[in-house]
């Protein structure tokens, strides 16, 4: 009986030894400046119609998902839907109006943000779009921070 007892007393000791650690804030706070960089890259290049370097951030995984006002695509479909979606628009202006980050993990943070873009179509009229919303899932894959999800609405 004492046997089973030390030896449930030592497994139980080794797994709580063994349980994930949650991030310091500083391992946080880098893995956040990370993403703002990815996050950045993203708003600049919608400003600059520039699909190829919007799409660079993405993940090319099985596991890509967008959903953009209502229509799911994975990452093939995404990447191709982007050229048009952008050709609409001579130019864009994003205003942040709120965002957060929040990390998940070591390897995974949500992006959430509300915003407010003023778009100049191609015949030259306006569309503001007051209430947009991103949603967007960030993996860390091969040492550089990635969209895995991408959820946009306006």
């Amino acid at each position: 009986m004492k046997t089973k007892l030390l030896i449930s007393i030592v497994l139980l000791l080794f797994a709580c030894n063994n349980a994930e650690k949650p991030l310091a804030e500083a391992e946080k706070g880098i893995n956040i400046a990370e993403a703002k960089t990815v996050i950045s890259t993203i708003y600049q290049a919608a400003e600059s119609n520039d699909a190829v370097k919007l799409t660079s951030t993405f993940l090319d995984s099985p596991d890509f998902i967008s959903l953009i006002n209502g229509e799911f695509g994975n990452y093939e479909e995404t990447v191709k839907k982007y050229p048009s979606l952008m050709g609409e628009y001579k130019a864009q202006k994003a205003t942040i109006l709120t965002e957060k980050y929040t990390v998940l993990d070591d390897s995974t943070i949500l992006y959430s943000s509300k915003s407010k873009w003023e778009c100049k179509l191609q015949n030259d009229s306006i569309a503001v779009y007051d209430n947009c919303g991103f949603l967007l899932i960030l993996k860390i894959s091969d040492k550089d921070w990635k969209v895995l999800s991408w959820t946009e609405t306006y």
